[in-house]
């Protein structure tokens, strides 16, 4: 900090002299470098240069949704709890593992099986984060037919461009991005996770904790209207937003979504795996999802 008093020196009046063509000189000149600073933010007492903020266009930009929620009583956790129990009882066949986070407090539960599943389609969110994070990194660029892999990929669920955007990304890079962020269960071989850390790749999406926010629109848009809505989309009360991926392979039936219901956001993953392979049971395990994510729902958002 400068001592503005150092120098000074008590006034004494002098007798005025004309001023001289030289000290006018000087003065007009002293008058330009002060406007020249003063114009482009350059101190003269101080031996830093002032620093400017960065443009806006070189600073991501991710816009973290504001959540201010109230906690879910534990008396709520608890019935919901015995609840989701009883409904994984009433199916000794099926292998249920389910899990649920409250985004705005960060509250998580998880029922049934806590083991890693085949993630089947569920698990393009993560390609499809791994490939806009390369992006971001400048890795390659995102051209027009990237983009329509994205859209075939999340939206239509389309296995060839799957395959298409794993291989641009890499599968060790895959496994080496999913660790970064947190998805320790991620085998990208047998393509299995946990349905805690597919939920735990949703809520950090939905925050922006991954992406840009035109690259976490980009990926939500997709995750809405898509080829598959007959489950979880199926059963969200009226007004409520969501954006999912369902995923299904033989045995396998599953969806994982994010749902904003009275501006209080939260993820619910459901793996199910059992019964016949070829299909048939898919009508009473479409009912079966729905009967868990309703129970959920309906114990949050404390619909009767």
């Amino acid at each position: 900090m400068v001592d503005r008093y150092r120098n000074y020196r008590p006034r004494r009046n002098y007798a005025t002299a004309p001023k001289s063509p030289k000290r006018l000189g000087r003065l007009l000149l002293i008058l330009i470098v002060l406007g020249f600073s003063a114009k482009f933010g350059i101190s003269l007492f101080s031996k830093e240069p002032i620093k400017s903020k960065p443009l806006a266009s070189a600073v991501p930009s991710r816009k973290i949704p504001k959540i201010r929620v109230e906690e879910v009583s534990s008396n709520t956790w608890n019935d919901l709890s015995i609840n989701m129990q009883a409904l994984i009882d009433q199916n000794p066949d099926i292998d249920i593992s389910v899990a649920v986070i409250d985004i705005g407090t960060n509250t998580k539960s998880n029922y049934g099986i806590q083991n890693n599943f085949a993630g089947a389609s569920t698990t393009k969110v993560l390609t499809a984060s791994a490939y806009l994070h390369d992006i971001e990194n400048n890795k390659y660029k995102l051209t027009s037919d990237g983009k329509n892999q994205l859209r075939l990929m999340l939206n239509k669920s389309d296995n060839t461009a799957w395959d298409i955007l794993n291989k641009k990304v890499g599968y060790k890079n895959m496994v080496t991005y999913a660790r970064s962020i947190g998805l320790n269960s991620y085998d990208w071989k047998n393509n299995i996770i946990t349905a805690g850390d597919e939920a735990l790749l949703l809520q950090k999406l939905y925050q922006r904790e991954l992406l840009n926010e035109g690259h976490t629109n980009l990926i939500l848009g997709h995750m809405q209207d898509t080829n598959n809505e007959s489950m979880i989309p199926k059963i969200i009360p009226e007004g409520a937003t969501i954006w999912h991926k369902y995923g299904q392979l033989e045995d396998r039936l599953h969806d994982a979504a994010i749902i904003n219901y009275q501006d209080r956001p939260i993820v619910i993953v459901v793996y199910t795996k059992g019964g016949a392979s070829d299909g048939s049971n898919y009508t009473p395990r479409v009912k079966l999802v729905q009967d868990l994510a309703k129970t959920i729902i309906n114990s949050i958002y404390q619909i009767n």
